[in-house]
C-alpha cells in the first residue's frame, strides 16, 4: 500500500506561491479536503516552560505530536517543533503527514507504531512535488514487548483498565475526550500504544489521538496527550470535564472499568495480539463494544490454556459458547468446552452453558461431563439451606439423569421438609423422576407430620400436587392420624391441601374426603348445614354425625336456625343419634332472648320440630316435657298469628282462650304446664292481636300474671314510636271501655287506664286525635268515642296559644 505525503511548515517557497505557513510539498493527487484537515491538525504550541530563547537541545526535546485522524481518508501526522523559520521568527513547527494513496481504512502498521519512526522528516524541500511513500512503512521503537516492559515498570498500571474503558466511551459514545497527562511525550506514546495494542482492532481503527496538545480543550481528538507546562490544571473541574488520567500523580477521573479491560490489562500487549487474532476468528461480526467482546476474548484465552481467566470471565465464555455453538465448528466447541471444564475456576454455574454448547454441537461426552458436574453442584446447593436455589434446566444426557436419580435417592433420605422441597423442585427442573419408594417414605415420614404441625405450607402443597408418590405417602400418614386427631387433619385441609389432591384420591380415603369437604365448605362460605349433609351423604345410608364433625363445623355451637335447617334433613337413623343431644339441649332450655318475638317464635318452631323427631325421646324427662308443652303452644297460637284480624274471629278467640286457660289452670292443660314461662311470653305478644272485645273478655277472666304481662307490653309499646303507639293506645282504650261498660270488669279497665294515664297526657294534639279515630274504628260506638273525649278533656293537658306558634 502506497501513501501520499504532505509537508506543512513556515517556509519561503511552497504551494501557496508566497512565503509563510503553507504546504511546502505534497504528493500530487492529494485532495484539497485532506490538505485542509492536515493543516487543521498540525497546529503546534510548545510547552510554556520552553521560554523565548531555547537552546537547540531544548528545541529538540520539545514534545512531538504524533496524531491520527480516522475517516474515509485517514491521516497520520508527525508534528515537531523546529524553533525559528526561514526569517528567524520564533515558533515554527514542521508537520509531515501520510494519507493512504488509495483511500479507505488505514492499512499500515498501527498509527502509534510510527512513533519516532525513521520515515519522518523535519526539513523543507525545494521541489513542491513529493513522491509516494511505498509500504510497508518502517516502524519506530514502540513494539509490543517494549510497551509491556514499560507497563511492568510503572506503578500506574493499575489505571490501565479504567483508561481502556474511558477510550471506549470517548470513541463510541462521543463522550468526554480522554486526556493523558504524563511526564513527557514518550510516556504519553507508551500509554496510547498500550491502548492501541489492547483494545479490539476494529475499535482502535476509530480512535483518533494526539500525543501532544498544548491546549487539550481545543482538541477534537478522542485521546489527547499533554505534559506539564501545557495549558491544563489537574483540578476537580478538569477531572469532570475530561476523562483525565494524571500519570504524574496517579489520580484519574472515576470510570467503571468492566471485566474485559481488567482481563486485557492483565494479559499484556504481546499476548493480546494472538488473543485478538483468535477472538476475531470466533466472532460473529457484529461485536462493537468491550462487553460484546468479553466472552469471545475469554473463550479465545481458554484455547490458550486460560491464563488470567477468572470466574466472571468463565461465566461469560460458557454462556457465549452455549449461545453460539451452532455457528461454530464442532472442533472449536469441543476445545473451548474442554478447556472450560478443566479450568481451575470452573463451577456448576458454568456447566449450563457448556451443556448447551455440547448438545448443540452433538458432543455427547462433553454433554455428559458437563451435566454430571452440574448435577453434583446442584444437589449440594439444594441441600444447603443457606445457599440460593440453583437455576436448573432439563438434563439431556442419559448418564447425567441416572447420576441424578441416584443422587436424589441418597439426599432425600433423611432430608427435612425445606430441603425436600428444594430437592424436588430441582428434580422437576432436571426432568428426573426420583425413586417412587423414597418419595412415599418422604410423604409419610416428613411431609405428613410437617403438615400436622404447621398446616400452612404452600411449598409442600405444591410438591404434593406435583409428585403422586409423595402425595400417596402424605395421605397415608394423614389418614392414620385422622382417627386420633380429626381436628388437626381438618386444619391441614383448611390450609388448602385439598386443592393439591385429586378428588378421586380423596374419595378412597373417607376421613380425608370429609376433611376436604369441610375445608371447601369453609373456604367457599357454604352454610355449615350443607357441608354436614354432604359429609353425611358421603358416609352412606348408615352414616351418622359425630362430635368431631359437629365441632369442626360449629365451633361455637348451634343456633336455633342451624338446628331448624339441619334436623329436618337428617335420615331417621342420624336424627335419633345421641350425639345430637348435647348440641340441641342448650337451645331447648329457654329462648335466647325473652323479649324478642322472632326468637320466641323460632324457639317454638324448634321445639315443635324436635317433638316430632326420635331425638325427643333421648332428652331428659323434664326437658322432654317442656319441649312437648312448647310444641303444643306453638301449634295452638297459629290462629292468633293471622294478619287479617277480621277473619275467623271466633277461631282466634278460641285459640286465645285456650292459651289463657292453659296458664290459668295448668292442671287442666298439662301439656302447657312445663312451659308456663314461655306461654306467658307468648301471651304478651299474641293477646294484642285479638279484637278489643275478645281481648276484654279474656283479660276479665285471666290470671293476674297474664294481665300484668299484657299491661307491661302495652307500657313499652306506648313509650315507643308514635306510628305503633297510637293504634295500640286506641285498642287499649277500646278494650278498657268494653271491659268496664259491657263486662263490668272494673279491675281490668282501671289497670288499662292507669297505663294510659302515664303516657297519653303528654302526647300532642294530633296524636290524641289519632287515638280517638282508632277508638271509633275499633268500637264503632259513638258512646265510646264520647267517653274518650271526656277522658281526654279530664286527663290530657291543654296547650295554650303562644305568639308566632301554631297550636299543636
Amino acid at each position: 500500500m502506497d501513501f501520499h505525503q504532505l509537508y506543512y511548515t513556515s517556509c519561503r517557497t511552497g504551494l501557496s506561491g508566497y512565503a509563510g505557513y503553507q504546504f511546502n510539498a505534497v504528493t500530487p493527487g492529494v485532495s484539497p479536503e485532506v490538505m485542509h484537515e492536515v493543516e487543521a491538525v498540525s497546529s503546534y504550541e510548545p510547552p510554556g516552560t520552553l521560554g523565548h530563547s531555547p537552546t537547540p537541545e531544548q528545541i529538540e526535546g520539545c514534545p512531538v505530536n504524533l496524531c491520527f485522524v480516522p475517516g474515509p481518508e485517514p491521516i497520520v501526522a508527525n508534528v515537531a517543533f523546529t524553533g525559528t523559520d526561514y526569517s528567524g521568527r520564533f515558533g515554527n513547527y514542521f508537520a509531515h503527514a501520510l494519507v493512504p494513496a488509495s483511500g479507505g481504512m488505514w492499512r499500515g502498521p498501527l498509527p502509534i507504531e510510527l512513533w519516532k519512526a525513521p520515515l519522518w522528516t523535519r526539513e523543507a524541500v525545494a521541489d513542491t512535488d513529493l513522491p509516494r511513500l511505498p509500504g510497508p512503512l518502517p516502524t519506530g521503537p514502540l513494539r509490543r514487548d517494549a510497551v509491556d516492559r514499560f507497563l511492568d515498570g510503572t506503578p500506574r498500571r493499575r489505571l490501565l483498565p479504567a483508561l481502556l474503558a474511558a477510550v471506549e466511551r470517548a470513541a463510541l459514545d462521543e463522550e468526554r475526550s480522554v486526556v493523558i497527562l504524563a511526564a513527557d511525550d514518550d510516556e504519553v506514546a507508551c500509554w496510547i500504544a498500550a491502548v492501541s495494542f489492547l483494545l479490539p482492532p476494529p475499535m482502535v481503527a476509530k480512535v483518533s489521538f494526539a500525543t501532544y496538545q498544548f491546549r487539550p480543550s481545543y482538541s477534537r481528538h478522542h485521546v489527547i496527550g499533554t505534559v506539564p507546562g501545557a495549558e491544563i490544571v489537574a483540578d476537580e473541574r478538569a477531572f469532570a470535564g475530561f476523562f483525565l488520567f494524571d500519570f504524574t500523580t496517579g489520580e484519574a477521573s472515576e470510570v467503571a472499568a468492566g471485566p474485559l479491560p481488567e482481563l486485557l490489562a492483565g494479559t499484556g500487549t504481546v499476548a493480546a495480539e494472538p488473543l485478538w487474532r483468535r477472538a476475531r476468528a470466533l466472532a460473529a461480526g457484529g461485536e462493537l463494544r468491550l462487553a460484546d467482546w468479553h466472552p469471545i476474548i475469554a473463550a479465545a484465552a481458554l484455547l490458550d490454556g486460560g491464563p488470567g481467566i477468572g470466574p466472571d470471565d468463565l461465566d461469560a465464555a460458557c454462556a457465549w459458547l452455549g449461545s453460539n455453538a451452532r455457528r461454530l465448528d464442532r472442533d472449536t466447541v469441543g476445545r473451548v468446552g474442554a478447556a472450560a471444564l478443566g479450568h481451575d475456576a470452573a463451577s456448576p454455574d458454568h456447566m449450563t452453558g457448556l451443556a448447551d454448547a455440547a448438545a448443540a454441537a452433538g458432543l455427547d461426552e462433553l454433554l455428559a461431563l458437563a451435566e454430571g458436574r452440574l448435577v453434583t453442584g446442584h444437589l449440594a446447593q439444594a441441600s444447603d439451606r443457606g445457599a440460593p436455589a440453583p437455576h436448573a434446566v432439563r438434563l439431556r444426557s442419559a448418564r447425567a439423569r441416572e447420576q441424578a436419580r441416584r443422587g436424589y435417592a441418597q439426599r432425600l433420605a433423611g432430608a427435612d421438609a425445606a430441603t425436600l422441597v428444594r430437592l424436588l423442585a430441582l428434580a422437576d427442573a432436571h426432568g428426573v423422576q426420583p425413586d417412587p419408594h423414597t418419595l412415599r417414605t418422604c410423604g409419610s415420614e416428613v411431609v405428613g407430620p410437617r403438615l400436622l404441625r404447621l398446616s400452612d405450607q404452600d411449598d409442600l402443597h405444591a410438591a404434593v400436587r406435583r409428585w403422586p408418590d409423595l402425595r400417596a405417602g402424605t395421605l397415608f400418614h394423614l389418614d392414620q392420624a385422622a382417627s386420633a386427631d380429626r381436628a388437626r387433619v381438618h386444619a391441614v385441609f383448611d390450609a388448602g391441601l385439598d386443592k393439591a389432591v385429586p378428588k378421586a384420591e380423596l374419595a378412597a380415603l373417607p376421613a380425608l374426603h370429609e376433611a376436604a369437604l369441610v375445608a371447601r365448605g369453609r373456604r367457599d362460605g357454604e352454610p355449615p348445614v350443607d357441608t354436614a349433609l354432604a359429609v353425611l351423604s358421603a358416609r352412606g345410608p348408615d352414616g351418622r354425625l359425630d362430635e368431631a364433625l359437629l365441632t369442626a363445623l360449629w365451633p361455637g355451637g348451634w343456633t336455633p336456625d342451624d338446628a331448624l335447617a339441619l334436623l329436618p334433613g337428617l335420615p331417621d337413623g342420624a336424627a335419633a343419634d345421641p350425639v345430637l343431644v348435647p348440641w340441641v339441649k342448650p337451645l331447648l332450655a329457654s329462648p335466647r332472648s325473652m323479649d324478642d318475638p322472632v326468637r320466641q317464635k323460632n324457639y317454638g318452631a324448634l321445639c315443635k320440630l324436635v317433638d316430632g323427631l326420635p331425638l325427643a325421646g333421648l332428652l331428659p324427662p323434664a326437658l322432654h316435657d317442656r319441649v312437648e308443652a312448647v310444641a303444643w303452644i306453638h301449634l295452638a297460637e297459629k290462629p292468633l298469628l293471622a294478619t287479617d284480624s277480621r277473619k275467623n274471629a271466633k277461631e282466634r278467640y278460641e285459640a286465645g282462650k285456650a292459651l289463657v286457660e292453659a296458664y290459668n289452670t295448668p292442671a287442666g292443660a298439662p301439656a302447657a304446664a312445663p312451659a308456663e314461662d314461655y306461654l306467658l311470653l307468648r301471651l304478651s305478644v299474641l293477646l294484642p292481636n285479638l279484637r278489643h272485645d275478645a281481648l276484654a273478655r279474656l283479660l276479665a277472666g285471666a290470671h293476674d300474671k297474664v294481665v300484668d304481662t299484657y299491661l307491661e307490653r302495652l307500657r313499652r309499646t306506648l313509650g315507643g314510636e308514635r306510628a305503633t303507639a297510637v293504634p295500640a293506645a286506641g285498642a287499649a282504650f277500646a278494650t278498657a271501655w268494653t271491659a268496664e261498660t259491657e263486662l263490668g270488669a272494673l279491675p281490668v279497665a282501671r289497670s288499662i287506664h292507669e297505663v294510659l294515664l302515664r303516657a297519653l297526657p303528654e302526647w300532642r294534639k294530633r296524636d290524641l286525635g289519632g287515638v280517638e279515630r282508632e277508638v271509633r274504628r275499633r268500637t264503632g260506638r259513638m258512646t265510646a268515642v264520647q267517653d274518650f273525649q271526656r277522658w281526654r278533656e279530664k286527663h290530657c293537658r291543654r296547650r295554650r296559644w303562644l305568639p308566632g306558634r301554631q297550636s299543636q
